[in-house]
């Protein structure tokens, strides 16, 4: 379970598919999204693959990190918390 209120404070591309996320109790991680990207391919984002495409990243005010103006690949900030993206695979969240 995640902390109340938890909100990621700030978020720094780092190197490769890494992107390091703070959150508001004081958690950092460095989460790799490269392992998930090429493991479970899919069309909808393996233009995230692209390094200058997967920069483009957005967070949202609950907290998640998505890509592309619909959000074709998505991960919700309990993901990110645990540093779990395969927990967003098994949960459904994309594809």
């Amino acid at each position: 379970m995640i902390p109340d209120n938890l909100s990621i404070i700030k978020s720094e591309y780092i190197d490769h598919y890494i992107i390091r996320l703070s959150f508001s109790d004081g958690t950092v991680n460095d989460v790799d999204f490269g392992n998930y990207l090429f493991k479970h391919p899919h069309p909808q984002y393996d233009k995230y693959r692209d390094l200058s495409k997967f920069k483009k990243y957005r967070i949202d005010d609950h907290g998640d990190i998505y890509w592309g103006k619909h959000g074709d690949l998505m991960f919700p900030i309990e993901s990110l918390y645990f540093n779990n993206l395969e927990k967003n695979y098994e949960l459904g969240y994309v594809e």
